[in-house]
């Protein structure tokens, strides 16, 4: 009537990047949590990064509009 749930979760779309996380820590020889934290912090640069490409852009391109 019931089944048990398995023993691991069903990550689905995430099983590729728990992998890479388990395959990361083993090349660093680190703990998870701060793989983790690392991965973190690199996609807030990155976002940080690609918001201020965007704006400089934009300022660049509106010096270059004649109607200014």
């Amino acid at each position: 009537m019931f089944a048990l749930p398995p023993d691991e979760p069903d990550l689905g779309d995430l099983q590729l990047l728990a992998e890479a996380i388990e395959e990361l820590c083993a090349i660093l020889d680190g703990d998870r949590e701060a793989v983790i934290e690392g991965l973190a912090e690199l996609l807030r640069r990155r976002t940080a990064f690609e918001a201020l490409k965007r704006r400089t852009e934009f300022h660049r391109d509106a010096l270059k509009d004649p109607r200014i």
